[in-house]
Formats: structure tokens, sequence, C-alpha cells
């Protein structure tokens, strides 16, 4: 196995009902990004490839969908390109991971 040449990369982040971009950090990862939804989360989470990612509002902006406590794996190499939104006005939580 190669020793691995980008440092590890994690965050956390506050999702509301305004679009929101996942990181600011420019960094590359090696194969994705895996995001997990906190398991106290009111609200199920969209994510999308832009801010015009809506919460289930529209067939064409829609994002994924992320419940409390699922973990998804995107294979996107970088974090800033994502956007989150919440379906509620609660306050959300997710944490990332560059893999």
């Amino acid at each position: 196995m190669p020793i691995r040449q980008y440092p590890v990369r994690t965050g956390r982040k506050t999702i509301t009902n305004s679009a929101t971009q996942l990181t600011a950090v420019d960094a590359t990862g090696l194969r994705g990004v895996q995001i997990v939804a906190g398991s106290a989360n009111a609200d199920t989470l969209y994510i999308g490839e832009s801010s015009a990612v809506t919460a289930d509002a529209s067939d064409t902006t829609d994002g994924y969908p992320l419940a409390a406590g699922e973990t998804l794996v995107l294979p996107t190499l970088r974090a800033d390109e994502l956007y989150l939104i919440a379906a509620g006005a609660g306050s959300n939580k997710v944490w990332w991971v560059l893999v």
C-alpha cells in the first residue's frame, strides 16, 4: 500500500434551510468525501453540487437526501465542491473526511 501523500482533512458543519458549502478547505482527497449526518438531526439534509441545491422542492435542483445518522461516500475528490441544505429550519450537523 502506498504512503498517503495528502494530509488527513476533516471537518464539521452546521446545516440550516439555507444552502451552505460543505467547507472552504482547499484540499484534494484520493478517493472521495465521506459525510456523516448527525444522529440528533431533526431534518433530512440534501447534498448537491451548487448553492442552488434545494430540499425536496424541485426535480431539477433537489439534492441527494441524507437522513439523521446516515453516511454517504461521494466519489468527488474535493469537499469544497459540495453544498448542503436542510428540509427544515432546525440546526443540523454533518461531519466529513476526505478519503
